[in-house]
């Protein structure tokens, strides 16, 4: 580490000596574990099932969509924008997870994103973290859970920017096997939600992911 350079040389000495000694100790005395506990450890991994709440998110957006999208203007003497592009909803590593795969054309401009998402059962909710190529900060970490409500799935956070309070909703509605729709909406906290971008997703001829 770079601390160390600030340290007198026979101190550092005496620190290396010292902690290279409690090392060995440690590994002496570190029981060897056993073939069998290994095999159980192995076992035990492998038993472990995702959740029913990552199975139901897998199973309700899972696949391939096409996506056509509308976009808000961002100000008033502007006009909105339109893309065009796909979605992938597939499993994340050993399938606690599910991962949004996001590609889109809007105007002239491409968009890339993933999403994560895992369910925690303590908060009864889905985290997630999302990143995009319009995010020179890299990734969104959100707050606050998902929750489904019902039939749809729904996003509410509060956040802070350039002094002001914002509110951002984003909720998933009319799943059905072949479709779904995903709507955003932002405004200054305690106004009107408004409409910035909806998303009409409709089951791709693409193979759908495991």
């Amino acid at each position: 580490m770079i601390w160390f350079r600030n340290i007198a040389p026979g101190l550092l000495v005496v620190i290396v000596a010292l902690a290279t000694g409690q090392a060995v100790q440690e590994k002496a005395q570190a029981p060897a574990q056993t073939p069998a506990a290994q095999n159980n450890a192995t076992v035990s991994a492998s038993e472990q099932k995702p959740s029913p709440q990552t199975e139901k998110l897998l199973k309700s957006l899972g696949g391939v969509w096409s996506i056509r999208e509308s976009l808000a203007p961002q100000a008033p003497s502007s006009n909105g924008v339109t893309g065009k592009g796909e979605i992938v909803w597939r499993r994340g590593p050993g399938g606690f997870s599910v991962i949004e795969d996001y590609r889109s054309r809007q105007g002239s401009q491409d968009i890339t994103g993933m999403g994560v998402f895992w369910w925690d059962e303590a908060a009864q909710g889905y985290r997630t973290i999302w990143c995009d190529s319009t995010n020179p900060g890299g990734c969104i970490s959100f707050k606050n859970v998902v929750r489904w409500a019902g039939t749809e799935l729904s996003l509410v956070e509060d956040y802070e920017s350039n002094g002001k309070k914002f509110t951002f909703k984003e909720v998933f509605n009319n799943i059905t096997p072949d479709a779904f729709t995903q709507t955003l909406y932002g405004s200054e906290s305690g106004k009107e939600l408004k409409v910035d971008q909806t998303i009409e997703a409709t089951r791709s001829t693409s193979e759908t992911p495991k």
